[in-house]
């Protein structure tokens, strides 16, 4: 499946309006403030390419597919707790590649990581041997059913 890429003028064109947050030559992101103005609208009955125009925005850089998915996206967001907030700034996943406040806390956080990948280790450790014995169980039981007498 291709995807269609953004080219070079498209992304200056795009990088310059101020509710793109971030623009590369695969993917664009909107401003929160755009993507309520977007939801607001929508709820007044403006179409959708209407807006994305009058925001200085043109649609037919987008294509079809990144504005549907744009839509559903806004709809999602519209039912969240968190709102059009981005997810990206302070997920759980990224606050290991923050500026520690200290070396005390750049340690604390690799020992928290460390240990909690020991003891998913351990699981998987303990998983493997319980599969090893029921395949070397179900082996004796099928020998034993096959064995020539």
């Amino acid at each position: 499946m291709s995807k269609n890429h953004f080219a070079d003028e498209q992304v200056e064109q795009l990088r310059m309006n101020h509710y793109v947050r971030h623009v590369s030559n695969s993917t664009v992101s909107f401003t929160e403030e755009f993507k309520q103005l977007f939801y607001q609208k929508r709820q007044q009955g403006y179409l959708v390419n209407q807006i994305f125009t009058e925001c200085g925005i043109d649609p037919r850089i987008l294509g079809e597919k990144r504005i549907e998915g744009f839509c559903y996206t806004i709809n999602k967001q519209s039912k969240r707790e968190g709102g059009f907030k981005s997810r990206h700034h302070g997920s759980s996943k990224r606050k290991l590649t923050h500026q520690p406040k200290s070396d005390n806390e750049t340690m604390e956080v690799t020992v928290k990581r460390l240990e909690h990948e020991l003891a998913y280790t351990r699981q998987e450790v303990e998983f493997l041997k319980k599969l090893q014995m029921a395949d070397m169980e179900a082996r004796r039981q099928w020998e034993s059913k096959h064995r020539p007498k």
